[in-house]
């Protein structure tokens, strides 16, 4: 039959129909995505950090103020280059001699992760790993190198630890109860895929309306006789 606006009659007969695959396709997708959530993958956790990039004015003349007012809005504008020089090599590479890390530069730069507000110098660096204990480890490592080689780079800065690394007792991730909800969601549309699909290829005459959408006349009807 040719594809046509769907008749909320024949829809709902479909339904009823197939109402056991519909009811099972949502708890099937929930029961998958919170065993691959709970069992399968491996929980992330999260240890954060704050610091704070000022500038160091040594001099003590009475314009020591606007000089300082002045660095800072230069240090704003200069934001996005501290952040790519905290997660260069040349920190990274400290960081993984000095801790004797297995991971790559680059795969240590995927776990780092820097926030900061708008028109602000405090950041927040973040490191996701497996081990609560070890991605603190690597945040502490990581501020405090930064710490020592900033002032070697850019001239008249200096970094401030406002916030050490934090202990993460909970994951971050996996999320189980999100997880599970996208795949009941997802089961939802898999049902209206499938009713529609049903609906689409069903090659059952129900009616005289179906006969008519292939140009066939209805002539008569058969009784059925038990």
């Amino acid at each position: 039959m040719s594809a046509k606006t769907m008749e909320l009659g024949v829809a709902l007969k479909i339904i009823k129909n197939n109402l056991i695959w519909l009811i099972a396709l949502p708890l099937v997708a929930m029961v998958i995505a919170f065993g691959i959530s709970k069992y399968y993958l491996v929980p992330q956790y999260t240890s954060s950090a704050q610091i704070f990039i000022t500038t160091n004015v040594e001099s003590n003349s009475e314009k020591e103020t606007t000089v300082y007012s002045e660095q800072l809005r230069t240090n704003m504008q200069m934001a996005n280059t501290f952040n790519t020089i905290l997660k260069s090599s040349r920190i990274l590479e400290t960081v993984r001699s000095e801790m004797k890390l297995p991971e790559s530069n680059d795969q240590l730069a995927n776990k780092i992760n820097i926030k900061s507000d708008k028109d602000s110098l405090v950041f927040t660096v973040s490191v996701e790993d497996a081990s609560p204990k070890r991605a603190q480890e690597i945040v502490n490592k990581i501020t405090k190198t930064y710490q020592k080689d900033l002032p070697k780079l850019v001239s008249n800065n200096k970094i401030i630890i406002l916030e050490p690394a934090n202990l993460p007792l909970e994951p971050t991730s996996p999320n189980i109860v999100i997880n599970t909800m996208i795949a009941f969601v997802l089961g939802i549309i898999g049902n209206i895929l499938l009713v529609s699909l049903v609906y689409l290829f069903r090659n059952v005459i129900e009616g005289e309306a179906d006969l008519e959408e292939m140009s066939l006349k209805f002539v008569g009807d058969i009784p059925l006789i038990k």
